[in-house]
């Protein structure tokens, strides 16, 4: 667009006119917000005013390319506690069709955690011909106020610290509310969950009721040690594989239930419990996220909801060591 703007003004204005008008639009585009608004428009002018400056080359020859560098420089530089963080903007880069996000955030000198928080990626991936990522100016963890998809929820798990910044993020035409952590990157978990080494929540909705430890039985009122963590969901609801496994045993006893054996490998395992239904088989091969099961009542249950487990070495451990969205 801005590119048919400039040859309309060439056959009416002089060269000087022409380099006036686009500095001027790459002011609009890399200025602090602060400079041109009060206080409460900051977080909405990144996101509303205009569509981000595209970054048509992944390259030296390409300004807006050049100005991000710069910026990151900075922010690789603040983040060793030699300088300021930059301020912070964004800019955009179209894909051809076919490009690894690990080599386009290589190129871009950018951590993929970055890129990956911001942009709603939940694993590594090859980008579809126009498909459209938004990137930063400084390196750190976007963590959405209303998450997308589940590395959202295992981010929204942390806690917050006190210099963080509120931006409004336009992404596939919605603004998204976010909490921005300059400097920082995944932990261990959400790495592990972002190169599928980690576990993921074994259900989309489900609201935690009961934690691991001990607790007071809801059935006899005695205290008793609860292996694993319970989700209530309404009865039917999606199963999901917690991490890539095997099935290695389907039964049912007086207590679980209908329940479900994944083997993790390297002595890890999760179990499923209080099944409505099953839907794999023995000895099946399950990838993360994949439906296995519904959530039912069965076995000495007070409603609908699933009992999850995970072990090591055949002992029980706490989910949310592994899990950051079940922690408090």
């Amino acid at each position: 667009m801005l590119s048919g703007k400039i040859v309309i003004l060439k056959s009416r204005c002089s060269a000087g006119a022409i380099t006036r008008f686009y500095a001027f639009w790459l002011f609009l585009c890399f200025f602090p917000a602060s400079f041109l608004f009060p206080e409460e428009k900051k977080a909405i002018f990144p996101a509303l005013l205009m569509e981000y400056p595209l970054i048509q080359r992944l390259g030296p020859k390409d300004i807006v390319f050049v100005q991000l560098q710069d910026s990151l420089a900075q922010s690789y530089a603040a983040e060793k506690g030699s300088r300021e963080f930059p301020d912070l903007y964004f800019c955009r880069w179209v894909a051809a069709g076919g490009e690894d996000f690990f080599d386009v955030a290589a190129r871009l000198n950018i951590p993929y955690d970055t890129l990956a928080s911001l942009n709603a990626y939940e694993h590594n991936k090859t980008f579809k011909k126009g498909e459209e990522l938004v990137i930063p100016s400084q390196t750190g963890i976007f963590i959405v106020e209303e998450p997308r998809i589940e590395l959202d929820f295992l981010l929204a798990a942390r806690e917050i610290p006190e210099k963080v910044q509120k931006v409004s993020v336009k992404k596939d035409g919605s603004v998204f509310n976010m909490v921005f952590v300059p400097g920082s990157r995944f932990y261990p978990t959400e790495r592990s969950f972002f190169l599928l080494t980690g576990f993921r929540l074994p259900l989309a909705g489900g609201l935690l009721t009961s934690r691991f430890g001990m607790r007071k039985s809801p059935i006899d009122g005695y205290h008793r040690m609860h292996n694993g963590v319970d989700l209530a969901a309404p009865k039917g609801s999606s199963v999901l594989a917690s991490r890539e496994g095997l099935v290695s045993k389907i039964s049912s006893d007086s207590v679980l239930g209908l329940y479900i054996v994944l083997d993790h490998g390297s002595g890890l395992s999760s179990m499923y419990g209080h099944l409505d239904s099953v839907l794999v088989e023995l000895n099946q091969k399950v990838n993360s996220g994949n439906i296995i099961a519904t959530v039912g009542s069965s076995g000495l249950s007070t409603g609908s909801h699933l009992h999850f487990e995970i072990r090591l070495d055949g002992s029980a451990r706490d989910p949310s060591t592994y899990i950051p969205g079940l922690r408090k």
